[in-house]
């Protein structure tokens, strides 16, 4: 049962998601920018609809090879209808404990993934092995339980936000996993891991700032109502957050910093 509500927990609401289709890797996964370069091999494991996947195809070039992986299979197919040109890309449905291929690859990604998932070392066991000696592994994930805001937010999407928390946590979802990754790497028999901090940073004089710091209202938009439908909030809690808090990006708000951290770790050469 608690592997089910964690399966319907982490599936994606089929509305638009704005938050994910902004994303690029300059805006949202740069850590990556110091591996990319023509020619290589990249898997992106939790690729969602695509976005920050076909900014890895554009930047490695028609020499490399990208595959991206969901487990959605309504993303994947969004996906499939935005590759364009990029014939060096694919997108295929599977998801980061089972996926299955003979390919190895130079980068295997997985960005804001681990934090859906009930097991994040099985899955971290199965992308290690999809990663050519001497490759690299890279994560990219949060400590949602080290957010914080300036001034603090509305007393109702702070209560949103820890039924939010407590939500995720019921389904067996680590809401600090970034704080975790490096020790289950050496679990898993990394060596050499590195971790960087990746804290998305937003201040009211940024031009992004209503953009970005709105991102809890598009979750009380997008996965509010499963919240409400599973208990923890009341519709009618969930719409007061959003207005409150929008209200806040308006006028109180100074600041939001998201705690998000990258680690990544080479692959022994055997």
């Amino acid at each position: 049962m608690a592997d089910q509500t964690a399966t319907e927990r982490a599936e994606m609401p089929a509305a638009p998601n704005p938050v994910i289709e902004r994303r690029t890797v300059d805006n949202a996964n740069r850590n990556l920018l110091k591996f990319l370069r023509p020619g290589l091999s990249v898997l992106d494991v939790g690729c969602g609809s695509g976005a920050i996947t076909r900014s890895i195809a554009e930047k490695i070039g028609k020499s490399g090879r990208v595959l991206g992986i969901d487990p959605n299979a309504t993303l994947i197919e969004q996906a499939r209808q935005h590759i364009g040109d990029l014939a060096w890309l694919d997108f295929q449905q599977g998801d980061a404990y089972t996926f299955t291929t003979d390919e190895r690859f130079d980068l295997v990604t997985c960005a804001r993934t681990l934090q859906w998932l009930a097991d994040p070392e099985a899955a971290l066991v199965t992308m290690k092995r999809l990663v050519k000696p001497g490759g690299y592994l890279s994560i990219l994930d949060y400590n949602h339980e080290k957010i914080s805001w300036e001034p603090a937010p509305p007393a109702s999407m702070q209560r949103f936000y820890n039924a939010f928390l407590q939500w995720r946590q019921d389904a067996g979802f680590d809401n600090a996993i970034a704080d975790h990754v490096g020790d289950i790497m050496k679990r898993i028999g990394f060596t050499t891991i590195q971790v960087e901090n990746q804290f998305e940073i937003v201040h009211r004089a940024d031009v992004t700032f209503a953009t970005s710091s709105r991102l809890w209202s598009e979750v009380a938009e997008l996965r509010g109502p499963q919240l409400v439908q599973s208990g923890y909030i009341t519709e009618s809690e969930r719409l007061q957050a959003i207005a409150d808090y929008d209200n806040w990006i308006e006028t109180a708000g100074e600041s939001m910093t998201v705690y998000l951290l990258a680690v990544e770790a080479q692959q022994p050469i055997i």
